[in-house]
């Protein structure tokens, strides 16, 4: 999926569900809750032998919201510090990564979705 489009998706979904405006700068959202800035990046990944395979990126980032797009069931998940601290080291298999979410849900993207 391309990478404006699932911003976009996902910036609703913390709009709407945890309540939190955001700014949209793809694939990075920030904003601030309780005095306390965030900067969050938002991936497409797949999980290979029940692993999430390191994220890199050249910006600091507090968290990382993932859309897991070959899981059923809750595949969009929002990490906590921690848990995306490891993710930025090394792999993580997906129950150390159940460990630190923060939010879940389910959803079924597709290409075609028309968001501009």
């Amino acid at each position: 999926m391309n990478t404006d489009k699932l911003t976009k998706i996902l910036s609703l979904l913390v709009r709407l569900d945890l309540g939190v405006r955001v700014k949209i700068q793809p694939p990075f959202l920030t904003g601030k809750v309780n005095d306390k800035d965030y900067n969050m990046i938002c991936l497409e990944v797949s999980h290979v032998d029940g692993k999430i395979k390191r994220v890199n990126t050249p910006v600091d980032i507090t968290n990382i919201f993932l859309y897991i797009n070959n899981k059923s069931g809750n595949n969009i998940v929002l990490l906590s510090t921690n848990t995306t601290k490891k993710l930025m080291t090394r792999d993580v298999s997906m129950f150390e990564l159940s460990q630190g979410i923060l939010y879940k849900n389910e959803m079924e993207l597709y290409e075609n979705n028309i968001i501009s």
